[in-house]
């Protein structure tokens, strides 16, 4: 029993330790994220203008919000992992970066609805 308990012990460390090295090695890469939104949005921008219906041009800037709300988050987290010091409110500007990029997040959402709104009535 206790040469079972004795090679069963490097066994679960290593599976409690699994999620933290799978973490570290992940190969998603933000910057990449980014450069897909904007990819998305500039794509977008160049089939509105050929767009002949109404919902149509409504979906594809319904599309453009989405990526650009999506290119926010991506930033606001890749900034809070790269720089505490933002997430800490101790900017030399005694400035939230980070609640300033949710603030905008939460604006885009609402003129999204109000976009909405004007377009259903």
């Amino acid at each position: 029993m206790h040469t079972l308990k004795t090679a069963f012990k490097p066994i679960m460390t290593g599976l409690l330790l699994l999620p933290v090295i799978a973490t570290a090695h992940s190969s998603h890469n933000p910057v990449d994220d980014i450069a897909k939104y904007d990819q998305t949005v500039t794509k977008r921008q160049a089939e509105f203008e050929q767009s002949q219906q109404t919902v149509e041009k409504i979906r594809n800037l319904q599309d453009q919000i989405s990526a650009l709300e999506s290119k926010m988050h991506t930033l606001r987290n890749l900034m809070a992992s790269d720089y505490p010091h933002i997430k800490e409110k101790m900017s030399k500007y005694k400035f939230d970066y980070i609640e300033s990029v949710d603030d905008t997040l939460e604006q885009l959402k609402k003129l999204l609805k109000q976009t909405d709104t004007l377009l259903d009535q």
